[in-house]
């Protein structure tokens, strides 16, 4: 027992009771916990901490057990500690894992007694996990599981039969079963799938702090092979068996005390186990952790760069240990080295160093080894001991280091490879060469960006984005984005790509633009290894408009030929275009998996297609807009004349709709509406149908019906109830009193409407819900992930009197009843809607429409703007 333990205190007030009841129990349990709080709010020692409540609960077992005579002879039954709690971590809200080992199956009140026993346990409000075995069943069982095998290497007697325990601790020690070979072996394969399901990376916004990379399992891990190899748990007895150095083993330690204090804090905050770092508590964490500056998330975002850089260098102790204990424990026969030049060699599949002293004499070798990486066929690594020399020898990778002819040359040499790019890529940042090779670098290794979409820290976000524009240029990227590995096929140089991918968010968190500051950063870069004034311009224009084609595509109608025009003139010539379109897509893809959909890559191909066309036949606008409109409706005639229909009933047709209407839809949809009308319409005054797009990036819904004040609400109100996703709406008033919607939509979780039954179930409901009057007030309801930012609400105007619309901006957090709404807030203050821009980045909605008055008149009377702010503003208050 820990001397000086408060929680004893309270232990030892329980017994003066006597006779405690149920109700005392309960009482005694909380106010232990809350002592232990209270010590960890005055900074007492986390192990300490720990410890003290495992020893407060030991007791209080010990007790009970003893109290329900369980069984009689108590020679028959031990009560053990499993998991969490056998280690002695046993956290506030941990579960309290136990196992009853018997010498016999259990008669009838052995069971009804163990029953009475577990079920006390709940009701005084402990969080039991437990089993019941025989001997024998616990040996067979543990031959054949790892987690069991796991769970009984960490089993801590509590009471009973001592010696029943230690006949299952020599019953299953190394020896008996599961030796340290075998044992290895399995838990490297489990770490692997669980590295897998967690995402492979620790660095995402909201990170598993338990079982993500370089996380506490990680270091459980570590603690059960030394165990099984060793007979200890400690991880003190790997310095002293010469595994790490003293400052890796104080790294180690004080990473994993770190982790502890923080999973302690989160217990408390969530009021039960909680092991995610939900954006719920960042903010109070970083508060209790001393980060009290909440301007611009400053104290979330200090609090979790720390977090992240403490798991990065957990990371790199834990992986550098499982090689270490490959080599001892796995490769018994190690193949002789082959040399790889002066200074390394090849050792099975990794790469080493041929001394101690190679970095000291060569610094070179700090990069030409991740050269030779990607050189030298099977191999996949480098050794432990080389991991540990680049990490004792970073410091010499300074500016000396970085002004050679000979170091620029090695590291564009790196990006010019055919494989291996992501993967040294990779490897650099883990080892931490890229901060130091590339000093801005280190401004964004572990930052987090405390907002709605971005899914990873800035550095894993750029390395992902590097991943994406390499993978261009494989049979897996052939398959994925077609269009991109085409165009990539034809760059000159891909490596400037790859450059822009690394410096496109370089400047993060640096006051400032961090378009224009990285801008900067990379022209000096460029030129500084040796690219030519153009490649270099090229690579930090891509940089400074990183996010201008991911803008045009997603917030402007880009079947507008003015708008197409405009993006034209920014980008100038086709190398550009190619590069900020793949980079665009790359970069959105490694921003958050969510945020990619077919309909967005649907939006980027059509302005890549449209802006390239423009550049290749630098026709003036206004005679290109009007050609366009002609070359589409001969098109659309082409087909519609051989159904049968008339050109002339089909011009008169399209005369009612506007000239903008053939610049707004395709050719497809064009024949598609025309079609419909023309044969239904007689005996059917509305019409509604769905198909999927021609590119299958969404569906698209028609609904063709006599105009009224509501119509636009009574659509979306009606998908939102369905649980579909609006992602663009186009509206066109007929001069005839008939509205034509064409809606591109997607199913939940933006996927496609496959069923022909989903879709007639669509059609039929929409068409129910326009004939009768329907409740379209929904309820908003806030996501669990928006209720922890403040997201106002903010609604601004622009005027397009060419087309005599006034353009309404909404930005504000997505949630659903969204658009239900507003369609509804419009409806009441007399407001047009003709055309909609809806797009969603994360929780974040940026949904622009394109209005006019009731009468048809532009808004722009500025009290009345403000008006119309005000209501739309209360309309999305709740949830």
């Amino acid at each position: 027992m820990i001397p000086n333990n408060p929680l004893l205190d309270v232990y030892s007030s329980l017994l003066e009771l006597g006779s405690p009841q149920t109700a005392d129990y309960v009482q005694a349990i909380r106010e232990a916990r809350k002592r232990l709080g209270a010590e960890f709010h005055a900074g007492q020692d986390i192990r300490t901490l720990l410890r003290h409540h495992t020893h407060f609960i030991d007791a209080l077992l010990r007790h009970l057990w003893n109290r329900n005579s369980i069984p009689q002879q108590q020679q028959r039954a031990a009560l053990i500690a499993v998991g969490g709690y056998g280690r002695e971590e046993l956290h506030p809200s941990s579960d309290i894992d136990l196992m009853v080992l018997l010498t016999e199956p259990p008669g009838e009140e052995c069971r009804e007694r163990l029953s009475a026993f577990v079920t006390l346990l709940w009701d005084i409000g402990l969080d039991v996990g437990h089993s019941v075995r025989t001997l024998n069943e616990c040996v067979e069982m543990a031959r054949s599981d790892l987690s069991i095998i796991t769970n009984l290497i960490e089993a801590r007697f509590l009471s009973g039969s001592e010696s029943l325990f230690f006949a299952l601790r020599a019953a299953t020690s190394p020896e008996k079963m599961w030796n340290s070979r075998d044992f290895f072996q399995a838990k490297l394969e489990e770490v692997h799938k669980r590295h897998q399901k967690f995402g492979d990376t620790s660095h995402r916004v909201e990170p598993n702090l338990k079982d993500g990379r370089g996380g506490l399992r990680d270091i459980q891990t570590i603690s059960w092979v030394t165990q099984r190899e060793y007979g200890t748990f400690s991880l003190q007895e790997l310095y002293e068996n010469r595994l790490l150095e003293h400052d890796e083993y104080e790294t180690l330690r004080e990473g994993r005390l770190f982790l502890w204090r923080i999973r302690f804090a989160l217990h408390e905050l969530a009021g039960r186990k909680e092991d995610r770092l939900l954006f719920d508590y960042q903010r109070s964490l970083a508060h209790s952790f001393g980060y009290t500056n909440d301007a611009n998330n400053a104290a979330v975002e200090a609090f979790m760069q720390r977090y992240y850089r403490t798991i990065t260098e957990l990371e790199r102790l834990t992986d550098m240990l499982m090689g270490i204990f490959r080599e001892r424990i796995l490769t018994l026969h190690p193949p002789p080295p082959e040399m790889l030049g002066e200074w390394y060699q090849k050792r099975g599949n990794l790469i080493s160093v041929n001394s101690p002293d190679v970095f000291v004499l060569y610094p070179t070798a700090l990069l030409e080894i991740f050269l030779l990486l990607q050189m030298t066929p099977g191999v996949n690594g480098l050794t432990p001991a080389t991991t540990r020399m680049i990490r004792h020898n970073l410091h010499r990778i300074d500016a000396g280091f970085r002004q050679q002819a000979r170091h620029r040359q090695l590291f564009m040499q790196i990006l010019r490879q055919p494989k291996g790019i992501t993967f040294v890529m990779r490897l650099m940042n883990r080892y931490g060469i890229l901060a130091s090779y590339i000093p801005a670098f280190a401004n964004i290794v572990g930052r987090m960006q405390y907002d709605l979409f971005h899914m990873y820290t800035v550095d894993e976000h750029t390395l992902f984005v590097v991943r994406n524009l390499r993978r261009y240029g494989t049979s897996i990227g052939v398959q994925e984005l077609p269009l991109c590995a085409e165009v990539f096929k034809t760059l000159r140089n891909p490596e400037l790509l790859y450059l822009t991918g690394l410096f496109h968010d370089i400047a993060k968190g640096r006051n400032g633009d961090h378009s224009e500051l990285g801008a900067v950063d990379a022209y000096h870069f460029c030129r500084e290894h040796s690219l030519n004034l153009h490649d270099a311009s090229l690579v930090s224009w891509l940089v400074r408009n990183h996010l201008l084609m991911s803008m045009t595509a997603q917030r402007k109608d880009i079947s507008d030929p003015e708008v197409v025009f405009e993006f034209a003139g920014h980008v100038a010539s086709q190398s550009r275009l190619d590069c900020l379109f793949l980079l665009t897509v790359a970069d959105i893809r490694g921003t958050n998996p969510k945020l990619w959909n077919g309909w967005k890559q649907a939006l980027l191909h059509e302005l890549y297609h449209s802006t390239r066309k423009l550049l290749q036949n630098r026709t003036l606008q206004s005679r290109e807009t009007s050609l366009l409109i002609e070359e589409k409706r001969r098109a659309a005639l082409e087909h519609l004349t051989q159904e049968g229909f008339s050109e002339a009933e089909c011009r008169t047709l399209w005369k009612q709709f506007g000239t903008d209407y053939h610049l707004q839809h395709s050719v497809e949809s064009v024949q598609w509406h025309t079609r419909h009308i023309l044969a239904e319409t007689p005996r059917k005054p509305t019409l509604i149908h769905l198909r999927r797009t021609v590119s299958g990036s969404s569906n698209v819904l028609f609904v063709y019906s006599k105009d009224q004040d509501d119509l636009f609400s009574r659509v979306v109100s009606t998908l939102e109830q369905l649980n579909l996703n609006v992602v663009q709406a186009r509206i066109v008033s007929t001069t005839d009193g008939f509205d034509l919607y064409t809606l591109h939509i997607l199913g939940p979780d933006n996927q496609l409407i496959i069923s022909d039954a989903d879709r007639q179930y669509i059609i039929d409901t929409l068409e129910a819900n326009l004939e009768r009057d329907i409740s379209r007030q929904a309820a908003l309801r806030k996501p669990r992930i928006l209720r922890n930012f403040d997201v106002p609400t903010r609604v601004s105007f622009n005027q397009q009197p060419d087309k005599n619309l006034t353009l309404i901006e909404i930005n504000t957090g997505d949630m659903p009843g969204l658009l239900s709404r507003l369609g509804e807030a419009m409806d009441g203050l007399g407001i047009r809607v003709h055309n909609a821009r809806i797009n969603t980045l994360g929780e974040q909605a940026q949904d622009i429409f394109y209005v006019t008055a009731r009468d048809g008149s532009m808004i722009t009377d500025e009290t009345q703007q403000a008006h119309i702010r005000e209501v739309l503003v209360q309309a999305l208050k709740g949830g």
